[in-house]
């Protein structure tokens, strides 16, 4: 058996694909979904969702939302998703880094929340990127 999975935004259809595996970045961690799972509803951070299907891993930046696993169909409602360029790791990295000192100097409650989002989804792209290299 193999799980079919849907990444939704209100606008389009992100991808409609089987796979044998799907990890998704939720609240409290990574949620690993194999063929069998429990039903679960489950909100979802930003960060890097993994689809993979005949020992490839194909990474999606998630922008928050949730996730709806049941009789191994896995729909994924997102706000947005970023999608992944050619960006080299070397960019990506320094993103990371710039992202890290922006939370770290942040002196309003606001600007910490936004500086620690622009800090996941740098995250998430280094992570990215690693699963495509």
């Amino acid at each position: 058996m193999v799980l079919n999975i849907r990444v939704l935004t209100p606008d389009r259809v992100i991808c409609s694909t089987t796979a044998d595996e799907v990890v998704l970045p939720g609240l409290t961690g990574q949620v690993g979904i194999l063929d069998g799972h429990a039903a679960l509803i489950t909100a979802l951070d930003t960060g890097l969702l993994r689809i993979k299907l005949d020992n490839k891993w194909t990474p999606i930046i998630l922008c928050g939302g949730l996730a709806e696993i049941d009789r191994n169909i896995v729909t994924v409602l997102v706000n947005d998703v970023e999608e992944l360029t050619s960006v080299e790791l070397n960019k990506a990295t320094q993103e990371l880094e710039k992202a890290t000192v922006a939370v770290e100097n942040a002196e309003t409650s606001k600007a910490k929340l936004d500086a620690s989002i622009e800090l996941k989804k740098a995250t998430a792209r280094v992570e990215a990127i690693n699963y495509l290299s």
